[in-house]
């Protein structure tokens, strides 16, 4: 039973399954092609959040894409926070193959005017940036995306530093204690009180589990929403401190 209700309408207008799936067509047959596609793609992996494309320089986009994608229920959710809450101030670690970066462009297309959001999305490798951002021209999302090349430790801030607050930081790039730890008390400083940081894979290592559980005893965080895959937290000071574990079903 929740007991919050900003967390139960959360739950009912983001997290509980959507029926209306057909806006997201475009994206989940691009990711029926990348499932498809057996070309080879050279690229520096910088991240630890796969075991297997350690060390690995080549690999097909088939490959990248059944390892790297977030599952379509849960960019789904995350797509449905930024369009429910009009979130327009965004920044994402980790764009991989652009899947998910999709998904909150097309969020943001929904509300907004290009010139009225700031979505930046950092990717570590120029082989896979590249990939996506054909991927956003495809879709016609490219307005809404500005994506950029390079390590998070060297561009996190100089991105942060552009922003006068941020809605929604999203980490989903490099999978240890020390990096996110380091990534989340950066961009703490850019909160609003409705601010949603989404951690992915909170779950995926002990390093990761543990830097969730830290993060929640964090005296600015007043409430997360553990939905296994990835993790929410909120800074809403009109609320009691809570903490919260919901099914995706």
């Amino acid at each position: 039973m929740l007991h919050s209700p900003f967390v139960f309408s959360l739950y009912q207008t983001c997290i509980k399954k959507q029926t209306n799936l057909s806006k997201f067509s475009a994206i989940e047959n691009y990711r029926q092609l990348l499932f498809k596609n057996s070309s080879v793609i050279n690229f520096t992996d910088l991240g630890a959040g796969s075991n297997i494309l350690s060390n690995e320089k080549q690999k097909p986009i088939s490959k990248l894409a059944k390892t790297h994608l977030k599952p379509a229920r849960i960019a789904q959710i995350i797509h449905q926070i930024v369009f429910c809450y009009k979130y327009k101030n965004i920044i994402e670690l980790g764009t991989s193959l652009g899947t998910t970066s999709s998904y909150i462009a097309l969020a943001l297309k929904q509300n907004f005017k290009p010139n009225q959001v700031n979505f930046t999305t950092i990717e570590g490798s120029l082989a896979i940036r590249q990939f996506a951002c054909e991927q956003f021209e495809s879709l016609a999302l490219s307005d809404y995306i500005n994506s950029i090349e390079g390590n998070f430790d060297q561009q996190l801030l100089t991105v942060l530093n552009s922003y006068s607050n941020v809605d929604v930081f999203f980490v989903d790039g490099i999978h240890t204690y020390e990096a996110t730890m380091k990534y989340f008390k950066e961009a703490l400083p850019f909160t609003n009180n409705n601010s949603v940081f989404i951690f992915d894979d909170i779950y995926w290592s002990v390093g990761m589990t543990k830097a969730w559980e830290e993060i929640k005893l964090h005296p600015k965080v007043l409430q997360t929403v553990d939905l296994f895959f990835i993790g929410l937290v909120y800074f809403r000071t009109e609320q009691n401190s809570q903490h919260f574990k919901l099914r995706v079903i």
